[in-house]
């Protein structure tokens, strides 16, 4: 997979306090979460990576680049929204967008064209000629992402992307960020709400008082952070002994009844579902869904920073 960020023994020494070392790579077609509490390293992570910040100590490396000394080669076709995005108040969507077009060198042909569609893409056309300072905070962060999507980028750094944004436009949000990775590009996501990161994510990047605690793939990272998962298995039908038979399965540790269905426990490491469902279907009780429990993330998360010394 080709690497489009690298972090190679990366320390950033504050004097009261030290980010690193960092050894991890981004390739490319990944969602990665950048997870961590406050103060942990993510936004210098995201500084270093960007060049806005010399590391003390070992090398970042940026589509191939240093992004200190190959600055504008290396950012290129790099996007970048900011947490609460501070624009220009006075400047309406349309002119805001014009205006970074510009700067990332698109003729006036080509400007026109994606400005339009950008703001369609992130449902701003019916305001693309409001005063950005009379926006809402939701609509100021969709037109910050809009300007990190002009160019078009290969990568985009996204730091807290859903704050304000309403429950609908998280969906449309998921869509397009998931279409701008089918279509090549890399997207590295830092946020505090775990479930967008679970639903959205492929792979994570956890930092804690400085240091790498996790890089891979976020169902590696549940498994090794749990003892036990949770599976909720929905079921049309009772049958009588169905219960227990689900709770003979190697690997289930308990199994209990619910509304409309039945919560079971299993052992981290183990993945009982495929053996769950043929006793469901050989039951006949009819099988609505079944699928491993919502939030285990957060679970995670937490279990593995409590390990960390926090």
């Amino acid at each position: 997979m080709e690497e489009v960020v690298q972090f190679e023994e990366t320390v950033k020494d504050y004097g009261s306090k030290e980010i690193g070392p960092l050894t991890f790579s981004v390739g490319r077609g990944e969602i990665v979460g950048l997870l961590g509490p406050n103060g942990s390293g993510k936004s210098t992570s995201i500084r270093l990576m960007l060049g806005l910040i010399r590391p003390s100590l070992g090398r970042v490396m940026l589509m191939g680049l240093d992004p200190l000394r190959h600055h504008v080669k290396a950012l290129d076709k790099v996007g970048y929204s900011p947490e609460l995005a501070n624009l220009q108040a006075f400047m309406t969507p349309s002119e805001f967008l014009e205006l970074t077009g510009r700067l990332v060198g698109l003729g006036r042909g080509l400007l026109n064209e994606q400005v339009t569609k950008t703001l369609e893409d992130v449902g701003l056309s019916a305001y693309e000629n409001y005063k950005i300072g009379k926006l809402s905070k939701g609509m100021v962060q969709r037109l910050s992402v809009a300007q990190a999507m002009m160019g078009p980028p290969s990568l985009l750094v996204l730091d807290e992307p859903m704050i304000g944004i309403d429950p609908a436009g998280v969906v449309h949000f998921r869509s397009l960020f998931r279409r701008f990775v089918s279509d090549g590009g890399t997207i590295i996501m830092s946020s505090h709400i775990l479930s967008e990161v679970e639903t959205l994510c492929n792979s994570l990047a956890i930092i804690h008082s400085g240091k790498l605690v996790f890089r891979g793939e976020i169902e590696k990272f549940i498994q090794t952070a749990l003892k036990s998962r949770l599976i909720e298995v929905e079921l049309q039908t009772f049958p009588d002994d169905l219960l227990v038979e689900i709770q003979g399965v190697p690997g289930v540790t308990r199994a209990t009844r619910m509304e409309r269905g039945y919560l079971v426990e299993a052992a981290s490491g183990s993945d009982p579902r495929s053996e769950i469902a043929k006793l469901v279907v050989g039951s006949g009780a009819g099988l609505l869904s079944i699928g491993y429990s919502r939030g285990e993330l957060d679970e995670a998360y937490i279990a593995a920073i409590k390990g960390s010394g926090n």
